[in-house]
């Protein structure tokens, strides 16, 4: 059984939205920022939707304000030690306020562990100059994903280091090589491998499919026409992106997946 996504954002509707949005975010020197955070999130979630069911976000602009204000208060006072608490407290707060078919997901990561997987991935990137960066990503977002569930059932993501750094590192010289026409492909290259490798539950894995060239052309458009409208077709072209990716993602049986 195949469970396709699909988002119906709209370039009017989002430019609306994020002009007020940044509007009020100026005029309150940005403190409302997470008002805008909350309303953004919400209008993005309602224009997902899986199987034609739309998600939901119910955070509250206050709730996130404080929450954020706290967190950022906590990071500078331990000088950035609290920093895997902080950002613990906030992906759950972010995670248990949005919901799927009226239920809502849950988030079970803990800031010591985070803390301890954060630190040393971080350690091994310094010493590895860079290198190590494909392994440090799949192990802070294995966690974080394998702490999420939904209706009881928990993702995971089983990527391997080497085969995302030999990805990334193709994907890169491919795109080097052709000035960046390349980039596109790329980009459908590493969701592909991705998405294949994010699980839910022991049966059920996402999977991306979608074609580089009409990336391309929608990267093209979209980039000219922003350029020519000083900017203001930017919200319409990310809604056109969004809507070609959603449309590539779906959830399969990993026997249908593989």
């Amino acid at each position: 059984m195949k469970r396709d996504f699909a988002f119906n954002g709209k370039g009017g509707e989002f430019f609306s939205l994020i002009l007020v949005q940044g509007i009020l975010c100026g005029i309150t020197f940005g403190i409302y920022a997470p008002w805008a955070m909350v309303k953004i999130r919400k209008y993005m979630a309602e224009n997902l939707t899986l199987e034609g069911k739309p998600f939901d976000f119910d955070g509250n602009g206050g709730e996130l304000f404080s929450l954020l204000f706290v967190q950022g208060l906590l990071c500078a006072i331990t000088f950035g030690i609290y920093y895997a608490w902080a950002i613990i407290k906030v992906v759950k707060y972010l995670v248990e306020h949005t919901s799927y078919d009226e239920k809502h997901f849950e988030f079970s990561g803990e800031g010591s562990k985070f803390f301890s997987i954060f630190f040393v991935q971080f350690l091994l990137i310094g010493i590895t100059f860079g290198i190590y960066t494909p392994w440090a990503m799949i192990k802070i977002y294995g966690y974080l994903l394998e702490e999420t569930s939904y209706d009881g059932v928990s993702f995971g993501l089983t990527a391997d280091g080497g085969k995302l750094f030999c990805l990334l590192l193709g994907q890169y010289l491919l795109s080097c090589l052709t000035l960046g026409i390349y980039a596109p492909w790329a980009i459908i290259k590493i969701y592909g491998y991705l998405a294949e490798n994010v699980t839910y539950g022991t049966d059920e894995s996402f999977k991306f499919a979608a074609e580089g060239g009409k990336l391309l052309s929608l990267m093209i458009k979209g980039g000219l026409l922003s350029i020519i409208t000083f900017g203001i077709y930017y919200a319409w072209f990310e809604m056109e992106i969004y809507r070609f990716l959603a449309a590539g993602f779906s959830l399969e049986k990993r026997d249908e997946a593989a």
